[in-house]
C-alpha cells in the first residue's frame, strides 16, 4: 500500500506538471523575448544619446563611441535614409533587432544573435526542470511519510488480527494512531476480541463440564457392564463384553473431542488400520441394520493411515447412521488404500447436497450437524470427507498414508 501511494503520488505530480508545462513554457519564452527586445531598445536609445552631438555637428561617427555600450554579440547600424553612417559588430544570421529614431532623421538599429535568446531560454528551462524534479521528489518524500503513518498502524492491526484469528486473544492491539477511521477499526477489533474470548471461554468451560459429567456416567455404566461380564450366561457375558468395549471407545472419543474443542488438531494421531476400525464399527451397527431388515456389506483389505482412532470411529459411525436414517437399500463399506467409501441406494437432491456439510441446529433439518462434524474431524486429522456421488449417495473418507511414497 505504501509503495502504491508513493507511486500514485509521483504519477499525479508528473501529470500536473505536464499539464502546466505548456503554458509555463510559452509564458517563459514570451517573457524572455520581451526582455531581449527591451535590452536592445535600451541599447539603441543609449547609442542615440551618445552619438547625438556628432550627428548634429556633421562629424564622422566613430565605433569606439559605442563599443562600451554594445554587447559582445550585438551589432549596430546608424542610417539616414539609404546612407549608412556607422556599422559595427559581427555579422548575424537570423538576428533579433530593435530600432529607435535618432537626431536629424537618423535611425539607430541594434541587433543581436538568436543564440542569446536560446541561451537564456536554456538556462531558464534547466532551472524550471530542476524545480519540477525537486517538486516531484518532495511529493514522493511527503507521500512516503504519510504512507508510513497510514500503513504502519494498518500493518500492526493486521498482525494483531492474525494472532486473534489464531486464537491468541491476549494479543495487544497497537496504540491509537490519531487517524479516526483506523482507530475505529482498532476499537471494533478490540471489542470483537473480548467478545470472542468470553464466548470461547464459556463454550470451553461448558464442554469441559459436559465431558466430565458424561465420563462420570460412562464410568458407572462400565462398572455395571464389568459385573455383567462375570455372569454365568455366556450370551450375557458376550453382550456385556461388547458393550464394555464400546463404552471404552466412547470414553476415548470424548477425550479426543474435548482436545479438538480446546484447539487441538488430532494430537493423538498415530498409525491405525482403517480396515480394522471399519470392521469394528460395522459390528456395532449390524444389529440395528438387521432390525431395519437392511444389509451393511463390507469389502476391502488392510491399510494403514495416520489418524486419531476416535475421530475415525466417530466419522464412520456418523456416516453409517446417516445411511441408515436417510438412505435406502443396502449400504456398502469399501476400504481401499487410504480411503473408506460408504454408499447406499438413495439419492441426494442438488439443493440438499449444497448445504450437506454446513450443519444445522434445526432438529427437522435433513442431516443436522453430523456430516458437518465429520468433515471437521477429518480435516483436524489432515484428511478430507467428500460427497463424490449424489445418485447413488456415496461418501469418500481419505486420510494421509502411514508410509507416503
Amino acid at each position: 500500500m505504501r509503495r502504491r501511494l508513493v507511486r500514485n503520488t509521483i504519477l499525479v505530480s508528473v501529470m500536473v506538471l505536464a499539464v502546466l508545462a505548456t503554458p509555463v513554457v510559452l509564458l517563459l519564452k514570451q517573457a524572455t523575448e520581451e526582455a531581449v527586445t527591451s535590452r536592445l531598445h535600451a541599447t539603441a536609445a543609449a547609442i542615440s544619446n551618445v552619438l547625438a552631438d556628432d550627428v548634429r555637428s556633421g562629424r564622422t561617427l566613430e565605433s569606439r563611441d559605442v563599443t562600451n555600450i554594445l554587447g559582445d554579440t550585438d551589432r549596430v547600424e546608424v542610417r539616414r535614409g539609404s546612407e549608412i553612417l556607422l556599422s559595427w559588430g559581427p555579422g548575424i544570421e537570423d538576428p533579433m533587432h530593435r530600432s529607435v529614431d535618432g537626431p536629424l532623421g537618423t535611425v539607430i538599429d541594434v541587433s543581436t544573435s538568436g543564440s542569446d535568446l536560446t541561451e537564456r531560454l536554456t538556462r531558464q528551462f534547466m532551472l524550471l526542470g530542476v524545480l519540477a524534479a525537486g517538486g516531484v521528489l518532495l511529493a514522493a518524500v511527503l507521500a512516503a511519510i504519510f504512507g508510513a503513518r497510514l500503513t504502519r498502524p494498518l500493518e500492526q492491526l493486521a498482525a494483531s488480527a492474525g494472532r486473534l484469528g489464531a486464537g491468541d486473544f491476549s494479543a495487544a492491539l497497537p496504540p491509537p494512531s490519531g487517524i479516526r477511521e483506523i482507530d475505529d477499526i482498532r476499537t471494533t477489533l478490540s471489542t470483537s476480541a473480548t467478545r470472542l474470548d468470553q464466548t470461547l471461554s464459556s463454550e470451553r468451560s461448558f464442554t469441559g463440564d459436559a465431558t466430565h459429567q458424561l465420563r462420570t456416567g460412562l464410568t458407572g455404566i462400565a462398572l455395571q457392564l464389568q459385573l455383567l461380564a462375570l455372569h454365568d450366561d455366556e450370551n450375557v457375558k458376550a453382550d456385556a463384553t461388547q458393550a464394555l468395549s464400546q463404552t471404552d471407545r466412547l470414553t476415548a472419543t470424548l477425550d479426543e473431542l474435548l482436545d479438538l474443542a480446546r484447539g487441538g488438531r488430532g494430537s493423538q494421531r498415530m498409525i491405525v488400520h482403517l480396515h480394522d476400525i471399519a470392521l469394528e464399527h460395522r459390528g456395532d451397527w449390524m444389529q440395528r441394520y438387521q432390525l431395519r431388515k437392511r444389509n451393511l456389506i463390507y469389502s476391502g483389505s488392510g491399510s494403514s493411515v495416520v489418524a486419531t482412532p476416535g475421530f475415525v470411529g466417530q466419522i464412520i459411525d456418523i456416516l453409517i447412521d446417516n445411511a441408515l436414517n436417510h438412505g435406502r437399500g443396502d449400504v456398502r463399506m469399501d476400504v481401499s488404500g487410504r480411503q473408506l467409501q460408504i454408499s447406499d441406494e438413495g439419492i441426494i437432491d442438488e439443493e440438499t447436497a449444497e448445504g450437506l456439510f454446513r450443519g444445522s441446529d434445526d432438529p427437522a433439518a435433513p442431516h443436522g450437524r453430523g456430516l458437518a462434524l465429520s468433515r471437521r474431524l477429518a480435516q483436524a486429522d489432515g484428511g478430507r470427507l467428500e460427497l463424490v456421488s449424489r445418485a447413488p449417495a456415496t461418501f469418500v473418507l481419505t486420510f494421509p498414508a502411514a508410509h507416503p511414497t
